[in-house]
């Protein structure tokens, strides 16, 4: 038993240096490692003990974010057989995942579309190419506009999530009304005919 509780402790305490770690470097991407543990409530020894440099906590915040990111975009593309809700599901679903899918962003955002096309731990699960294949259809189907292009779809659909988790963020906007305003956003800028 006093191993078993050992063990959640350590776990407990490498996600929440996790989490200290991606409210940190969300705000500010050159925060100390200092800052982290105190943010964290932990000491820098302590962090030490779960990563071994910055690079190796970066690393571990990338990927836990990408996974949770990943696991709720897949169970939003499950959600419906509908691919307009599909869509509109993982469209929610990224809002919802709020600091994770900011981080994950913030991480790629010197990345363009063709970069992220190639990079494989994007693709978890495949969740960029099934939600690339549904626009490519919806686009074949002519219920999309046809003359706009699908890295330009994909980089309006990053942009219209993060203005929906910022307007969160800031107070501005109530989640649920952000989810619903993205929504109108985004299906009138591509002419999604529902």
């Amino acid at each position: 038993m006093r191993h078993i509780a050992y063990v959640c402790d350590m776990i407990s305490t490498r996600t929440k240096i996790i989490s200290a770690a991606v409210r940190c470097f969300r705000t500010n991407p050159s925060d100390t490692l200092e800052k982290v543990a105190e943010e964290a409530g932990v000491s820098r020894r302590t962090l030490h003990r779960y990563f071994e440099n910055r690079e190796d906590l970066i690393d571990s915040c990338k990927n836990e974010m990408l996974v949770s990111c990943n696991m709720a975009m897949t169970t939003a593309y499950e959600s419906d057989p509908d691919p307009i809700k599909k869509i509109r599901n993982m469209l929610f679903a990224a809002i919802e995942q709020g600091a994770n899918y900011a981080f994950v962003k913030r991480i790629y955002e010197r990345s363009n579309f063709s970069d992220l096309e190639m990079k494989k731990e994007f693709e978890s699960d495949d969740v960029k190419s099934k939600w690339l294949n549904l626009i490519n259809e919806l686009q074949k189907a002519e219920r999309i506009n046809p003359e706009l292009t699908i890295p330009w779809i994909f980089n309006l659909f990053g942009s219209i999530i993060e203005t929906a988790i910022f307007a969160v963020e800031s107070g501005d906007v109530a989640k649920n009304d952000s989810k619903n305003f993205a929504w109108i956003s985004f299906k009138g800028a591509i002419a999604l005919k529902e």
